[in-house]
């Protein structure tokens, strides 16, 4: 008589772990980023405010190299790095494009 394995975490599979992510309407196109802004939230967690060449911008969250759970999280991915490319989630919405250096402006960058 065989015995089968436990069911326990590392011989399970979960079905998130198997099944493709369905497309969202809402997700947008993949945009360049023209313009990143390092910024600290409200209670302290850093982010990048990204402006994409459609004149629009998202929030991404940024990893604080000096916070140990923030490195151990991230121990195969680069800490200074940003995203090259992002989703649109306005122009997936159907908002027009604009011109980025007017948000770049509002935001208080530098446009040349």
């Amino acid at each position: 008589m065989t015995r089968s394995p436990l069911n326990t975490s590392s011989t399970r599979s979960h079905a998130r772990a198997t099944t493709r992510r369905k497309w969202n309407d809402l997700a947008g196109p993949l945009r360049e980023v023209v313009y990143i802004f390092d910024r600290v939230g409200p209670r302290g967690g850093p982010y990048w405010r990204l402006v994409l060449e459609c004149g629009h911008s998202v929030a991404r969250k940024r990893h604080d190299p000096k916070d140990f759970a923030a490195v151990s999280h991230a121990m195969f991915r680069p800490l200074s790095e940003s995203p090259k490319r992002v989703q649109c989630h306005d122009c997936g919405s159907g908002c027009e494009p604009q011109d980025p250096r007017v948000l770049i402006r509002l935001f208080g960058g530098e446009v040349p």
